[in-house]
C-alpha cells in the first residue's frame, strides 16, 4: 500500500495554524487511542501505542496540526494505519527557504506497518 497517496496532507496547510485538540484527533484518527493490536498478529508483533507517543511529545513541546487514517476493509477504525503531523508549540523555527520543520509520526496496529515511523521534515509554508 502507498502510503503517501493515502495518507498524504493538503499542500495548502497553513504553517502556523492553530493545534488540533484531543477531540479533534480522535474524531479523525481514531486509530490513534485504540488500547491493542488487531487480534491474530503474530506473537513477534509489538503493540505501540501512539496515545502514548503523543502524549510524550506533547509533553515536550509538540503540537499536532494534523491527523489522518486511512480507510480499510480489513481492519477495525482502531488498528488501520495513521499519521500525525506535529510543529513545536514554542519557537517558530523558520529556514531560509521558507519552510517549518515538522515531526511525522505514522503507526498502525493491523500488522500493515512492519515498524513505527517518525520522521522530522521541513514543511514549505503556503
Amino acid at each position: 500500500m502507498n502510503t503517501v497517496a493515502t495518507l498524504s496532507f493538503s499542500s495548502h496547510a497553513n504553517a502556523f495554524a492553530k493545534g488540533l485538540s484531543i477531540d479533534a484527533i480522535r474524531e479523525r484518527a481514531p486509530a490513534v487511542f485504540a488500547s491493542s493490536a488487531e487480534q491474530g498478529l503474530s506473537l513477534k508483533y509489538t503493540f505501540i501505542p501512539t496515545e502514548k507517543v503523543l502524549s510524550g511529545l506533547m509533553s515536550a513541546g509538540f503540537v499536532p496540526v494534523e491527523a489522518r487514517q486511512a480507510m480499510t476493509r480489513r481492519a477495525s477504525v482502531f488498528h488501520a494505519r495513521h499519521v500525525l503531523r506535529l510543529r513545536r508549540r514554542f519557537e517558530t523555527v523558520l529556514f531560509r527557504d521558507q519552510s517549518i520543520p515538522e515531526v511525522v509520526f505514522l503507526n498502525s496496529h493491523d500488522g500493515s506497518s512492519t515498524y513505527l515511523r517518525l520522521d522530522v521534515l521541513c514543511h514549505p509554508i503556503e
